[in-house]
């Protein structure tokens, strides 16, 4: 059964809180924020993004025929959230395109540890990174104590 552009599906609404990370993404989320409303327009999807309460908000339109596109949008303004480029995050739009966002604190308990291990997973310039994205054709990003992942959700089971 494939959803048709005649079916239909309004009134949902998802909202993300940005906080903390909000105070520190404020100018390129607002550089960026005509890209990203055209890009979940083409989607069916109506973006607001409120500086006064510090959230973003998705929500359908009439024109919105894919059920699951509400669910792929909330992921997309998390990511923006979490300093991914808009480039990236709009890939999460795609039909085969997933992302995961590993909260990688809770694994070690000392800090000077968890900084290292950080490092380590980053690697000399970036190599490290680099080479893991190369090997699962991932997008990654390792941003304070999360890394955030973009790509076929095959490839994001290998790379967690």
């Amino acid at each position: 059964f494939f959803f048709q552009a005649e079916d239909g599906i309004r009134d949902f609404c998802l909202s993300r809180g940005l906080g903390d990370v909000y105070k520190r993404q404020e100018k390129y989320i607002r550089e960026v924020w005509g890209y990203v409303k055209k890009g979940l327009a083409e989607q069916g999807i109506k973006a607001e993004l409120d500086l006064v309460e510090g959230s973003m908000t998705v929500r359908t339109t009439k024109k919105t025929w894919d059920p699951y596109i509400i669910m792929k949008a909330r992921d997309a303004i998390k990511l923006l959230a979490r300093s991914v480029p808009f480039q990236q995050a709009l890939r999460v739009l795609e039909d085969e395109v997933f992302c995961e966002i590993i909260k990688i604190r809770g694994m070690v308990k000392n800090k000077e540890r968890f900084v290292k291990r950080r490092q380590r997973l980053i690697g000399p310039n970036g190599a490290t990174l680099k080479a893991l994205e190369l090997l699962t054709n991932c997008y990654i990003l390792v941003h304070g104590s999360t890394v955030c992942a973009i790509g076929d959700f095959r490839q994001l089971k290998v790379l967690r």
